[in-house]
């Protein structure tokens, strides 16, 4: 074992000159410390570990039939020489889903340990591995500062399993249950499902600027295609020589815009009723929770409903302090504590059994924990709020409130709102959710591929009566076209005549290399999604052409208004990526032989003809300016299926 203290560093460049995307890492960063939070930590290249993922436990990379509680109280009791003179060790590291699955807790071959008070960075390596350490007694770090943050922000879009009027709804449940006696108060999440661009380690920068927290962190797990990006501002225990502290958060308002109107913002969540209410129901349960581990007589409650600063919003906070019985395992621990009670409600068993059945999905990552422990028990974990999971293709972004049978319903829809702003401004997003939409081809008063365009509107738009209302939509329309969006509540209908023109449907190929983007899955309304209001777009409309093919890589893709389709013989191409699936495209397969693949700009000159579709014009043979097929037959006929 090797420990060494590197003086006048920053963890911060640390990070960033060694972060790799495909390393597993865990950083505790507290990007805003405060007298009581001032250390950050960070770990990689794990060598004992164990974890539980869709229900299998494993220890040490071998399948066990532990339950993952006990196995974290194995790995944890195992004997292993640490640093000497440390303020605390953070000897395991990692996180606890609210369903406890997943979860995953691993000892690191190198840690760090940085004192943003003093500047001083203690290291320790275990030599457990053969792979090279990032630091060296004698390290100088140096990060060009452009590299840390670029400041765009980019754009997103993003879908939300409960429209506010879903969300009305599921607050009118509980309180329902409230009235008839069996909760008295109960924490209601939902789930936003964002699709950006963005990488993950983009988006921690722009949090660590943006968003500060005492609790931020950064948990990536390649493994599972994983990254945790956080900006808690909520302690769930803390432990250290037997004391115990937690801290639960109730009351959440945004801060001022100058420092009279900030004043005023804290004068009124410091004497809301409620929000006090709830406080002290959540207080009474954690009280009761944390008395099962504690000493006779140990529990205290020196702080209650004090108000805490943010970047982005005050809030109510409690203290609960205690002592910790001895030799408490992290088994009993969990069992008495976990979930935290902020995050449930009261009574705990009969709350989470109401949340199970109202809310849309499993929470997932969102309001379970994060933070290490030691084998002495002390330990530190922030309840994992305000924080982005990313999978390897979007993120979802978890957001809830506490719900009493004197909430407003369309107050708390707000406050979601509030809360996820700070992170939806980082992704770029600026209607919430995104707007949805779908064009099709009405003839005698019906939509043609019905289904088609039901499946396109799901996405957003959850009520049982979507195929109904696109039917009546359609039967005010004699022939001509059908646009319908959605913000997820409400289906606005447009009708417009159908337009032929006589016109050779020219092509141009896009001079540009057009960029992959996880929004080309869905049919976004707006100049930032759609492609036909691209100033590329528009200049080659002035030339005489009527649209432009676009590439990615070398790969075609689609033009600005339909898919793109290439003839060769009797068979039908149409590219397999970097494309929105138009809703024609099902229909026309269902009699021609049509195949999804790759299709390079260098092959297209091996096809006999080219097409362009969509749900309105249905096949419409394009001349792609330059490019001719080997046997190419231009017609200016629409083919319909």
């Amino acid at each position: 074992m090797k420990e060494f203290i590197i003086k006048n560093t920053d963890i911060w460049k640390i990070f960033l000159k060694y972060y790799r995307s495909d390393e597993e890492i865990v950083f505790l960063h507290s990007s805003q410390a405060t007298e009581n939070e001032h250390y950050s930590i960070l770990a990689h290249k794990p060598y004992k570990k164990v974890s539980k993922y869709k229900g299998q436990v494993f220890f040490n990379g071998e399948k066990k039939k532990f339950n993952f509680l006990d196995a974290v109280d194995l790995l944890k009791n195992e004997k292993v020489e640490r640093p000497k003179n440390w303020p605390f060790y953070p000897e395991l590291l990692g996180f606890v889903s609210y369903e406890q699955d997943p979860a995953y807790f691993a000892a690191y071959d190198e840690v760090l340990l940085f004192d943003h008070r003093t500047k001083r960075l203690r290291v320790v390596q275990f030599e457990q591995t053969d792979g090279q350490y990032w630091l060296t007694e004698s390290e100088e770090i140096e990060v060009d500062s452009e590299i840390e943050f670029d400041g765009q922000n980019g754009i997103g879009a993003v879908f939300i399993d409960q429209t506010r009027q879903e969300y009305i709804a599921s607050i009118k449940r509980l309180q329902d249950y409230m009235k008839a006696g069996d909760i008295y108060v109960a924490n209601l999440t939902q789930q936003f499902e964002i699709w950006s661009d963005q990488k993950p380690i983009d988006v921690f920068k722009k949090t660590r600027n943006q968003i500060p927290a005492p609790f931020s962190s950064f948990l990536q797990y390649p493994e599972w295609k994983m990254t945790q990006i956080s900006s808690s501002v909520e302690r769930f225990v803390s432990i250290h020589d037997g004391a115990l502290i937690s801290k639960p958060i109730k009351g959440t308002i945004a801060r001022g815009e100058d420092v009279v109107t900030d004043r005023l913002q804290k004068e009124i969540l410091s004497n809301s009723i409620k929000e006090r209410t709830e406080l002290l129901m959540v207080t009474d349960l954690l009280r009761n929770d944390i008395a099962r581990i504690s000493q006779p007589f140990s529990l205290s409650v020196p702080k209650f409903a004090e108000i805490e600063t943010f970047s982005h919003v005050h809030q109510l906070v409690t203290s609960i302090k205690s002592r910790i019985k001895e030799d408490l395992t992290f088994s009993e621990f969990m069992t008495a504590l976990f979930p935290g009670g902020s995050i449930t409600g009261t009574p705990k068993k009969r709350a989470m059994e109401i949340i199970k059945e109202v809310e849309k999905q499993p929470r997932g990552i969102y309001t379970g924990m994060q933070g290490w422990l030691s084998r002495e028990m002390d330990l530190d974990m922030n309840i994992v709020i305000r924080t982005l999971v990313h999978d390897g293709e979007h993120y979802q972004l978890g957001v809830g409130g506490g719900i009493t049978f004197e909430s407003e319903a369309e107050a708390e829809f707000s406050e979601i709102l509030l809360k996820a702003k700070p992170f939806l401004d980082i992704l770029g997003l600026k209607d919430v959710p995104s707007i949805l939409f779908t064009t099709g081809l009405v003839k005698n008063g019906e939509l043609l591929n019905l289904e088609g365009h039901v499946n396109r509107l799901k996405k957003q738009y959850h009520h049982p009566d979507l195929e109904e209302k696109l039917r009546k939509f359609a039967q005010n329309v004699t022939d001509g076209v059908l646009r319908v969006s959605t913000d997820g509540d409400s289906l606005n209908p447009e009708i417009r005549q159908l337009t032929h023109s006589n016109e050779s449907y020219r092509v141009k190929l896009s001079s540009i290399n057009d960029k992959p983007s996880p929004l080309s899955n869905f049919k976004l309304s707006g100049p930032d999604f759609q492609k036909v209001f691209r100033q590329e777009v528009l200049d080659v409309k002035k030339e005489g052409f009527q649209d432009i093919l676009f590439h990615t890589d070398g790969l075609v893709s689609e033009l600005s208004i339909g898919n793109f389709v290439a003839k060769k013989g009797n068979q039908y191409e149409t590219p397999a990526k970097y494309a929105l699936k138009g809703t024609f495209l099902d229909l026309f397969a269902k009699n021609h032989t049509l195949i999804y693949k790759d299709i390079a700009i260098s092959d297209l000159k091996n096809y006999d003809c080219f097409y362009m579709t969509n749900a309105v014009r249905g096949l419409v043979e394009i001349k792609i300016d330059g490019i001719s097929g080997s046997v190419a037959k231009f017609s200016k006929k629409s083919i319909l299926v």
